[in-house]
């Protein structure tokens, strides 16, 4: 499984004069029968090079090698297990890297001087790491979800007395009893948590039970955690894995549309005041050059050809002689939105992701947040 930093290493990759091949392929379980995936691989490294005129004879020959290996792996290499594979080749730059997925991602085939890092960038947007507690009187179910996959992690368990009295006690007192019980139990529960936290840094947490016992281990939770709860569900602990994460996913659904539509509520406001957002991919571009960009918002679909300076890597919409940055040479790119994704987050900024949104298209498919 790939990491960030990982992402951020092949954004440093670049060459002024060496293409790099990025393979990205999403494997359908119907696609295992009869080994129909390589029929998949190979239109798709057929629709990646269609047009290869910018590239000179020894280009094309080194793109053929690169073909050749990626071939090769995926006829005799491949782990059918997979559901998703990222490939990043370069034979005169001696690159090969290897990334399987947990997640099927679309297909593609780009050439290009740096490797095409967007679908990795959107897989990571898209896919936060969810932590769920279902938690009642007695017992605990942890899981964590990622990439559409829920595994449970731990199950605690407290012995916590019945509700019948024991011999010799009173009401009140057998009561109390078993109410410090519980309240231990929830705190035994809320510190497990917090070690895992602490552990693997998940991005949001879902609680579940009923209502009563979840909000009084909301309360003893640890503010980090509290801060990241995003929202809540009425499962049983006995429920199945499959109807937790039905109610689960429901919830991360939710709050990615309301992640969505906040984004563009700032957006629209910001454009509103004409103050620190600006629309469309030449002012996104112009902003992107001087370093003003705080968070970049787009199309999640959208793919644009432009130009990119092969030293400082920075991105344009129109040709030139030249970078008016750092005086290098200037080349087209398949995708300037890549080079926008990469550059911003050079630039510690963020990538946001959109998937439908009338709004965004009427605004060109991008815009930006600005630092200042």
């Amino acid at each position: 499984m790939i990491t960030i930093k990982q992402i951020e290493d092949l954004m440093k990759i670049t060459s002024d004069t060496h293409t790099i091949s990025s393979f990205y392929i999403g494997i359908q379980p119907q696609f295992l029968i009869q080994k129909k995936y390589k029929i998949l691989v190979k239109d798709l490294i057929k629709q990646g090079t269609k047009d290869l005129s910018r590239y000179n004879d020894e280009q094309k020959e080194f793109i053929d090698k690169d073909i050749e290996r990626i071939l090769r792996f995926m006829n005799y290499e491949f782990d059918e297990k997979s559901r998703g594979l990222a490939i990043f080749a370069s034979s005169p730059l001696n690159l090969w890297q290897v990334y399987p997925l947990p997640q099927r991602i679309k297909g593609r085939f780009v050439i290009d001087y740096d490797p095409y890092t967007r679908p990795l960038v959107r897989f990571f947007d898209e896919n936060e790491k969810y932590f769920t507690v279902l938690v009642d009187r007695k017992k605990a179910r942890l899981f964590s979800m990622y990439a559409g996959i829920l595994n449970e992690r731990k199950e605690v368990y407290d012995e916590v007395q019945g509700r019948h009295k024991k011999g010799g006690w009173s009401q009140a007192r057998f009561q109390r009893h078993i109410k410090d019980q519980a309240a231990k139990h929830l705190q035994n529960v809320s510190g497990v948590v917090y070690d895992l936290y602490k552990k693997e840094k998940f991005d949001h947490c879902i609680l579940g039970g009923q209502h009563v016992t979840r909000n009084n281990f909301k309360n003893i939770l640890h503010s980090s955690i509290q801060k990241i709860i995003v929202g809540e569900i009425d499962v049983a602990l006995d429920d199945s894995p499959l109807e937790i994460m039905d109610s689960v996913q429901h919830i991360i659904n939710k709050f990615e549309d309301r992640q969505s539509r906040r984004y563009l509520k700032i957006l629209r406001d910001r454009l509103g005041k004409k103050h620190l957002a600006v629309s469309g991919l030449e002012k996104t571009v112009k902003m992107l050059q001087q370093a003003r960009v705080h968070t970049v918002i787009i199309k999640e679909d959208l793919r644009i050809q432009g130009f990119k300076c092969v030293k400082c890597e920075t991105p344009f919409t129109k040709d030139a002689k030249k970078c008016p940055l750092c005086s290098k040479k200037i080349v087209q790119v398949p995708d300037i939105v890549d080079e926008i994704i990469e550059k911003t987050w050079e630039l510690n900024g963020e990538v946001k992701f959109i998937k439908t949104s009338k709004e965004l298209d009427n605004l060109g498919g991008i815009a930006a947040l600005l630092r200042w």
